[in-house]
């Protein structure tokens, strides 16, 4: 999604987002958060932070940098930064497509229901895998269309709906694995929702 498109989107979705969507997704959040604290390594990176949900549950000695490409949902992820002054976050006004970094700068990417409103996202999530310090870990909290059954016929006809709101209906996860990930899958609300966990081995294989 451009920046362009996503700041005026985002400029009224901004304004209902947490009420309309915390008291369902903060749990999964916080779930999410608490699996990255868990794990060694400071240095975290959450692509499409939003306004903010999920600053208030990282562990202090995470060093995260958070960029999203909406400057209204920014804003209020200012807000929210400000209440936790113990979090360190450097939040940054910038779209995951491009966002520039070193590669092995980051143990930790944390993608918080943002992965589904990308162009390509099976391209920008092999991108920043590719990144990936070796060992290194990338959380996924979406919806993800089942594999069979009625959700999935929903999905596909949901798909025009998902486009007008900015954000892929029809998107199941399998497309998205890099082939020699370690994947640990911890499912939400009702299956649909799932926290994906994806571990990066120590060396390429042989």
């Amino acid at each position: 999604m451009s920046t362009q498109l996503s700041n005026f989107r985002y400029f009224f979705l901004a304004r209902i987002y947490d009420a309309a969507l915390l008291w369902f997704y903060q749990p999964l959040v916080r779930r999410l958060v608490a699996a990255v604290n868990a794990e060694a390594g400071d240095n975290v990176l959450e692509v499409g932070v939003g306004t903010g949900i999920s600053l208030a549950y990282y562990d202090p000695r995470k060093q995260v940098t958070a960029i999203d490409c909406s400057l209204p949902m920014l804003q209020r992820a200012r807000k929210k930064a400000a209440e936790h002054p113990e979090v360190q976050v450097d939040l940054q006004h910038a779209a995951g497509e491009d966002f520039q970094h070193e590669a092995g700068r980051f143990e930790h990417v944390v993608f918080c229901n943002s992965l589904s409103v990308v162009e390509n996202p099976g391209q920008l999530l092999n991108a920043y895998y590719a990144s990936l310090r070796p060992g290194g870990h990338i959380y996924l909290l979406n919806h993800f269309t089942p594999e069979r059954g009625p959700l999935r016929q929903l999905d596909r006809l949901l798909t025009p709906a998902g486009k007008l709101l900015g954000f892929k209906s029809f998107f199941p996860l399998s497309p998205l694995l890099a082939p020699d990930a370690t994947v640990k899958i911890r499912h939400g609300r009702a299956g649909y929702w799932r926290i994906v966990h994806i571990q990066k081995p120590l060396s390429p294989p042989c």
